[in-house]
């Protein structure tokens, strides 16, 4: 004879009130802007289902699309969150574009943008050491095409920022090639949790 179910068994696969969904979508959209540098996107939502119970908190997942402004097909994602009724938010998302596209693509670099790149670098970082003149040498740069099909630079150098040479840093930079634009640059030089610039 078959063992039938407490009657206080978590059901799942439920899916959540119109409510809890906007506040996730919120949450989603968060992610995705910072994920795929694209402050344009346009997001909905397939389905939030509650994954399981934690006391009051509600572990959540679903699928969603989403569209950047320039394009007209919608591309599929999964996510995850965690919802606590009485606190009214979700965390911060858990993001998968699937096998493909969780991985970024290794691209060739681009002499103009690696150029355009160590001008901002250099300008920014004159203006905040309060130097005329700073000088790059990179020792190592990859480009990387992430899934909203913009570039992701990162690169080593060494600094020669006034008389201060030879200062290791570490140079991250984005840009949108729709738009032709850069979204953010940024240098950190080798003092641990220290990020300056950005802009």
């Amino acid at each position: 004879m078959a063992t039938p179910r407490p009657a206080s068994a978590t059901p799942t696969h439920v899916q959540v009130d119109e409510d809890v969904r906007g506040i996730v979508a919120g949450a989603v959209m968060v992610a995705l802007t910072e994920r795929l540098h694209d402050t344009a996107l346009r997001i909905r939502l397939k389905s939030v289902e509650v994954k399981s119970r934690e006391g009051a908190a509600q572990n959540l997942e679903g699928i969603g699309e989403y569209r950047p402004a320039a394009q007209n097909e919608w591309t599929s994602f999964r996510f995850s969150t965690r919802y606590v009724p009485g606190e009214g938010s979700a965390t911060y998302p858990v993001l998968d574009f699937g096998q493909s596209a969780s991985t970024p693509l290794r691209v060739l670099n681009d002499p103009v943008l690696i150029g355009e790149l160590e001008t901002r670098v250099c300008d920014q970082i004159a203006k905040d050491s309060g130097v005329r003149e700073v000088r790059l040498q990179f020792d190592d740069i990859q480009t990387e095409r992430n899934p909203g099909g913009g570039l992701d630079i990162s690169a080593d150098a060494r600094a020669d920022v006034g008389v201060d040479t030879g200062r290791r840093t570490h140079i991250e930079g984005s840009y949108d090639e729709r738009a032709r634009r850069w979204i953010n640059v940024n240098y950190l030089f080798n003092i641990p949790d220290r990020l300056t610039g950005g802009r």
